[in-house]
């Protein structure tokens, strides 16, 4: 099983119900079409891929992934270019370098713990820092869940309806009656 990473460069296509995703992968010396679920990815994002390459008649060298994970890149020019990239609505370019000249190695940390300090970045409201963190809290609540389901044999994408279908009530669903998945 070969392992890529690298930054999504463009989304052709992405199937919302089941996360089925076909991007484009930027590494150091190539591009290359990446095909998988990949359920909230946004162009910008750092991602890793495990899987295979095939070669498709009309399409020529793909990766077929078996797992995708966006990973949050932790310096500087990289975590300004993830935060700029879209991944979180209202933060543009722009307001990413304010963001990270304002709290450079700790943005992060902030954004999970202390989103209220994000007013203190000139162009975010308390509104706004309230919103972004809604944002961060609820890529974090898709991934661990996925984590989570995947723990119990279940795949992506069958993971992605699941959540989408329960969202912030699955851990209850689960607990009251599990078969209600099935």
């Amino acid at each position: 099983m070969d392992r890529i990473e690298g930054y999504i460069e463009h989304i052709i296509f992405r199937n919302e119900e089941n996360g089925y995703t076909v991007l484009n992968l930027s590494m150091r010396d190539e591009e290359v079409t990446v095909l998988g679920t990949a359920p909230s990815v946004n162009e910008g994002e750092y991602m890793r891929a495990e899987g295979e390459y095939t070669v498709h008649p009309t399409y020529g060298r793909q990766f077929r992934a078996s797992h995708c994970e966006v990973t949050v890149p932790s310096g500087g020019a990289a975590l300004e270019r993830y935060l700029g990239s879209g991944a979180i609505r209202g933060v543009g370019p722009a307001l990413a370098a304010r963001i990270l000249k304002k709290f450079g190695d700790d943005t992060l940390r902030i954004m999970e713990e202390e989103p209220e300090r994000l007013s203190e970045v000139k162009g975010i409201s308390e509104r706004k820092a309230q919103e972004i963190a809604g944002q961060v809290e609820e890529k974090a609540q898709m991934q661990n869940a996925l984590i989570f389901l995947s723990q119990y044999g279940i795949s992506l994408s069958l993971g992605v309806k699941i959540y989408n279908q329960y969202q912030d009530r699955l851990y209850q669903v689960l607990r009251e009656n599990p078969y209600r998945l099935a």
